[in-house]
């Protein structure tokens, strides 16, 4: 009988270590992979826990979505939802060596709607991935500010962190979950992937345009805000200010609206 309670204490606690994933703390954690929240966990003890309740936990890819594309992606994911984006014009970043990106201003507002089309809410856990881990943090910061209140960043991500000596040295090989053989795919789900409708970047681009039409801010533009607008419009193309337009003003136009 003593034989059989020892062993289910036994069971009870391996159980809950691998639930409350808190065997990590600040100091087992590099500054630039430290999150608000202080949750961490690495990819095999997620993948562990993800086994058990899949259902009670939010998974989120984090990274760009050409990562995702080109890399692959867990299948145990929910989806990807980049917190950052590679910048339009691929700017060159010297100082990180590589490509600059920008953030996702949805990101914290598409995060939620994953949440909620899962049946979760932000008192559930919520697991973010991203290539190595920095990212996660940030991401993982955005979603506490957001009041999320159980989000765990995966501290060695995607692809693991880069060996920084020897034969091996800028290659992504020691940690990480495709490095530990965890469940991947290059083939990817439409449903869990970042889409974004031509219609929706339409009517944001007009939600813009009637803000800056809209002068008094009552949420309409009456007649004279409308012509106030393009009168002052027209002004910033007419550089000679003779009342008309010619062809290399609306050239030089062209070229400030391309930047």
């Amino acid at each position: 009988m003593l034989k059989i309670i020892s062993l289910l204490i036994f069971t009870f606690i391996i159980t809950l270590n691998l639930v409350t994933a808190d065997t990590l703390n600040n100091n087992d954690v590099p500054k630039n992979k430290r999150t608000e929240a202080g949750l961490y966990l690495n990819s095999t003890d997620a993948y562990e826990i993800l086994k058990k309740e899949a259902d009670k936990i939010l998974f989120l890819d984090v990274r760009t979505r050409g990562e995702v594309a080109y890399t692959g992606m867990p299948i145990d994911a929910d989806s990807n939802v980049p917190f950052k984006f590679t910048s339009k014009k691929y700017q060159w970043n010297d100082k990180k060596n590589m490509f600059n990106l920008t953030p996702n201003p949805n990101f914290v507002k598409s995060a939620t709607q994953r949440l909620l089309k899962k049946g979760l809410n932000k008192t559930d856990k919520v697991f973010v991935m991203c290539r190595s881990g920095g990212r996660s943090a940030m991401a993982a910061n955005a979603l506490t500010a957001a009041g999320f209140t159980q989000v765990f960043s995966i501290i060695d991500g995607y692809e693991g962190d880069s060996v920084q000596s020897g034969e091996q040295k800028g290659k992504r090989s020691i940690n990480g979950w495709k490095n530990n053989n965890l469940p991947w795919s290059f083939s990817l789900d439409k449903n869990k992937m970042y889409l974004v409708s031509k219609e929706k970047d339409k009517d944001g681009k007009a939600n813009k345009m009637l803000k800056k039409m809209d002068a008094n801010n009552d949420n309409t533009v009456s007649e004279s805000e409308f012509k106030a607008f393009h009168k002052k419009m027209f002004g910033k193309i007419d550089h000679n200010h003779n009342g008309i337009l010619d062809e290399q003003e609306l050239i030089e136009f062209k070229k400030q609206k391309m930047k």
